[in-house]
């Protein structure tokens, strides 16, 4: 898979299926390959662009100051490298921040906007949370560190019903050639702190899904009811028996919710 120049980096990117464009933004740590369980429903339908964000996978990772601002820019350069005028754009965690910041800069670029486990703005909790990433990520083996975060990306009834899957999921994530960088880590952890587009949200103006799993004590619900609650003509919808990586626990319902979304707002032939 190819990779191109924006601005100061270079992003690497993975492009398939045909259709109206579907721009992917992962989030926090994750690389295109985060996108495994959607890659197949969605370019069954769509031009899907997934990428990896500075600071992880097969992207540069300078280490300098990064912003959510700049990881937007990312986005966009990534987008015009392509030929991409305008497109669906879902982005999950931090990549919902981007997609956030987005979907503001350039509301002509964005068809429709998915906003998943995600926030507008980082309160004191979430701040804290923040920080003490940070040091389990200095103070930790690689290892440790995934184990120790998965604790806060799945819910308890998947380590109950599905343990296998959690194992399976972090002996992937341990053997990606391509790890995130501690430079990388620490950058992307800064941006995600320092993140707000609360005040904002209201000229969003394109048609925007915000969803949540129930059980998601990452990112709780109250984040993304105080984002719908700011976005003219928004849709909630929360997800049950699943926690903050519910696009990897239950991709059925997270696919099937994001496909029928865009078919709403997506002009009628």
């Amino acid at each position: 898979m190819p990779s191109v120049s924006v601005g100061d980096i270079k992003i690497f990117y993975q492009d398939v299926g045909e259709g109206e464009p579907l721009v992917l933004i992962m989030g926090f740590g994750g690389d295109h390959m985060a996108w495994a369980l959607q890659m197949a429903d969605f370019s069954a339908q769509y031009r899907v662009i997934a990428f990896d964000n500075r600071g992880v996978g097969q992207s540069d990772a300078p280490d300098h100051p990064y912003t959510i601002r700049m990881m937007a820019g990312d986005a966009l350069g990534l987008m015009d490298a392509l030929g991409v005028d305008s497109a669906h754009v879902i982005g999950v965690s931090m990549g919902g921040m981007i997609a956030q910041e987005l979907a503001l800069a350039r509301p002509d670029r964005v068809r429709s906007l998915h906003l998943a486990c995600t926030f507008a703005r980082p309160d004191a909790y979430m701040l804290a949370l923040n920080a003490a990433w940070r040091e389990m990520r200095i103070g930790l083996g690689r290892e440790s560190t995934l184990r120790t975060l998965g604790l806060w990306l799945f819910s308890p009834t998947t380590y109950a019903e599905r343990p296998d899957f959690i194992e399976a999921l972090l002996q992937n994530s341990l053997a990606n050639p391509y790890p995130q960088s501690l430079a990388g880590f620490l950058r992307q952890s800064a941006a995600v702190a320092a993140h707000d587009a609360l005040e904002r949200l209201p000229a969003i103006r394109c048609p925007t899904l915000v969803s949540v799993a129930e059980d998601d004590i990452l990112v709780p619900s109250r984040f993304a009811r105080e984002i719908a609650a700011r976005v003219p003509g928004a849709e909630l919808h929360l997800v049950p028996a699943a926690g903050h990586g519910f696009f990897l626990e239950r991709p059925d319902v997270f696919n099937a919710l994001s496909l029928d979304f865009i078919g709403r707002t997506s002009p009628k032939n």
